[in-house]
């Protein structure tokens, strides 16, 4: 879709990130929109686990350009493939913080619909602080209907009636279906990045598209021995439901549940 370029402000001498959309694309009003939504989407949201949009502008041949602060470090994806699977400590840490942008994009009114281990950034800040999680790519977001005021502006390019949006492997069965998703098709997608990170794959490798929408998947527990994985295995089933009305209801309610299985540990 477009180049990725680290670039540096001229006057204050600092780096950054500028994502511009190729040329071909450019004259295409559905992408248009895309780059649109994803550049107000992210800069309204201003959340420390969500990548920072510093600007939104056009190049002198009209190629929309996207500004956003230089993050240092790599994706969930290389992290997980260097060390097979993550330490459930940081497994729980880095879903909590998927959770918490997630749950600030769903009270704007934002769905991403495209959480993926590409779309998470494990950042090492300058100093020596601890790593932690940033969310990527809003450009397959949608708005809902119910979004706040300061929400931008829903895409007036509808998306295609029965067109599968996302990414293989990381779809909710809704939206594989060609219905339209709300918030809770992030929070499956949630509970597949909490799969990969305790397992070190992801619970639909292998598989075609259609047979994701009646497979169960494996426990993680069946694939990786360590603490706390008969607890989790009931946490990853219930995000991974395949009707929304039987998963958790809220990011909010996913981390909580995160949060009393870290309680549960620490009191034993």
């Amino acid at each position: 879709m477009g180049d990725v370029l680290e670039v540096e402000h001229e006057l204050l001498g600092r780096r950054f990130v500028a994502k511009l959309l190729h040329a071909g694309l450019s004259r295409d009003a559905g992408f248009l929109e895309r780059v649109r939504v994803e550049a107000q989407s992210t800069a309204r949201l201003r959340h420390p686990h969500i990548v920072d949009i510093t600007d939104f502008c056009f190049t002198a041949a009209g190629q929309p350009c996207l500004v956003m602060e230089k993050l240092r470090g790599q994706t969930l994806r290389r992290a997980v493939a260097e060390s097979g699977h993550l330490p459930v400590s940081d497994c729980l840490r880095f879903v909590n913080e998927l959770l918490s942008a997630l749950a600030a994009a769903h009270r704007l009114g934002v769905v991403h619909r495209d959480i993926k281990p590409d779309n998470l950034f494990l950042h090492e800040p300058i100093g020596g602080r601890p790593r932690h999680l940033k969310v990527l790519d809003f450009g397959l977001a949608r708005v809902l209907p119910s979004a706040l005021a300061i929400a931008p502006l829903p895409s007036s390019v509808a998306t295609t009636t029965g067109r599968v949006v996302g990414s293989p492997g990381y779809v909710s069965p809704e939206a594989l279906m060609g219905r339209l998703v709300d918030h809770r098709a992030d929070l499956y997608a949630a509970g597949l990045i909490l799969f990969f990170v305790l397992t070190g794959r992801g619970p639909f490798d292998h598989l075609t598209l259609e047979a994701t929408l009646s497979h169960v998947p494996t426990p993680p527990s069946h694939l990786r021995e360590a603490p706390d994985m008969r607890e989790l295995d009931g946490i990853v089933a219930k995000a991974l439901k395949k009707t929304p009305e039987d998963r958790y209801q809220s990011a909010t309610e996913f981390a909580a549940e995160l949060a009393g299985l870290n309680r549960r540990t620490a009191a034993q």
